[in-house]
C-alpha cells in the first residue's frame, strides 16, 4: 500500500488537476466556446453581400450537413423514406418505388379534380404529392408506445413517449406494411400511393394501427409510473 501511495503522490506533483478535462469530446467537431454559426443553404442568400455588422465576417461557420441540398425538388422526408424502403442496398429500385408512388399520387388527385363539379371541391383536393406524402407520415407518428419491463417478475406494458425519430420510422413501418397487404397483381407502388392517401386523410390501416396503439397505451396507463 506504502509503493501506492507513493506512486500516487508523484502523479500528483506532475499532474494539473485543472488541466484535466471532463468533457465528452469523442463526438464534438466543433469548439462550444467558438460559438460556430449554423451553414447557410439558401441560394439567393449565399449571393447576397454581407453588412459591416454581419457575424459571418469573423465567426466560424459550421459545415453544411449531407442533408443539406440546394435542389428544388429535394425533400429529406422523402430520402429517408426511400433508405427505409431499400432493401439488399438496391437503391435504384427503391427510388423508383418511391417516385412511382409520388406519381400515382398525382394523377389520383387529378383524376378526383376533374371530377370535382364547383370550385369549392377543387379547392379542397391537393394536387402536391409531396404535401400529401408528409400530411400522411405526420398523420402516422405516434405520440406513445410500449415498453416492456419486469417488475417483481411480472412483465408489463409501459407506454413511454416517443422520439421525434421513431415516431418517423413507425410511421414509415405502417405505411410500408399496409401497402404491403394488397392483391398479388397489384403493384406495391399502387397500393402505397393509396394509403398514402388515405393517410393524409387520416384513414387506412397506418392510421389504424397508431389508434390501436394509443388506446392499448391509455388502457395501460396505470403502470405508466414503472417506466422510471
Amino acid at each position: 500500500m506504502s509503493i501506492i501511495f507513493k506512486n500516487a503522490c508523484l502523479l500528483r506533483q506532475f499532474i494539473n488537476p485543472n488541466s484535466l478535462c471532463l468533457t465528452q469530446i469523442r463526438w464534438s467537431r466543433y469548439d462550444v466556446r467558438s460559438n460556430y454559426l449554423e451553414p447557410t443553404i439558401d441560394k439567393k442568400e449565399l449571393h447576397s453581400p454581407l453588412s459591416e455588422l454581419d457575424e459571418r465576417r469573423y465567426r466560424p461557420i459550421k459545415a453544411a450537413l449531407d442533408e443539406h441540398n440546394t435542389l428544388l425538388n429535394y425533400d429529406p422526408l422523402i430520402k429517408r423514406f426511400t433508405r427505409h424502403l431499400m432493401k439488399k442496398g438496391n437503391k435504384n429500385l427503391a427510388r423508383y418505388v418511391t417516385e412511382m408512388a409520388l406519381e400515382n399520387v398525382k394523377i389520383i388527385q387529378l383524376k378526383k379534380y376533374h371530377k370535382a363539379e364547383t370550385e369549392e371541391e377543387k379547392s379542397r383536393i391537393e394536387l402536391n404529392p409531396r404535401k400529401i406524402f408528409s400530411q400522411a407520415v405526420e398523420n402516422c407518428k405516434p405520440l406513445l408506445i410500449l415498453q416492456k419491463v419486469v417488475r417483481g417478475g411480472v412483465m408489463y406494458e409501459v407506454p413511454i413517449p416517443v422520439m421525434p425519430n421513431y415516431q418517423t420510422y413507425k410511421a414509415f413501418y405502417w405505411l410500408v406494411e399496409a401497402a404491403k397487404e394488397k392483391e398479388r397483381n397489384t403493384r406495391i407502388w399502387d397500393s402505397l400511393a393509396r394509403e398514402l392517401i388515405d393517410a393524409s386523410n387520416s384513414e387506412g390501416k397506418a392510421v389504424r394501427k397508431k389508434i390501436e396503439l394509443h388506446r392499448t397505451c391509455e388502457a395501460n396507463r396505470a403502470y405508466a409510473h414503472y417506466r422510471w
